[in-house]
C-alpha cells in the first residue's frame, strides 16, 4: 500500500510529518485530512480576527500531490 505523509502550516509554524502512514488511495488519504482539518478548527480561538492552516499531502518520493487550505477571518460590517 502507498505511504502518504501530511506536512501542516499555519502560518507561523511548520509541522513536517516524518512516519507518514498508508492508504489505499487518495479518497482515504482525503478523508485523513479532512479529519485533522477539522480537528485544527475546532481549537481556532474566537478572539483572533484570522486563523489559517494549510496541509500538504506528500507521496513517499516527496511530491506533493495536493493542498488543503482552512482559514477563519472575521471581518467588521460595514
Amino acid at each position: 500500500m502507498p505511504r502518504y505523509y501530511i506536512d501542516l502550516h499555519d502560518g507561523s509554524q511548520h509541522i513536517q510529518d516524518r512516519d507518514g502512514f498508508e492508504a489505499a488511495g487518495i479518497t482515504a488519504v482525503r478523508e485523513r485530512v479532512v479529519g485533522i482539518m477539522s480537528a485544527i478548527a475546532q481549537g481556532f480561538q474566537a478572539d483572533v480576527d484570522h486563523q489559517h492552516c494549510v496541509a500538504a499531502v506528500r507521496d513517499a518520493g516527496g511530491t506533493v500531490l495536493f493542498r488543503a487550505r482552512l482559514s477563519l477571518n472575521f471581518d467588521e460590517a460595514d
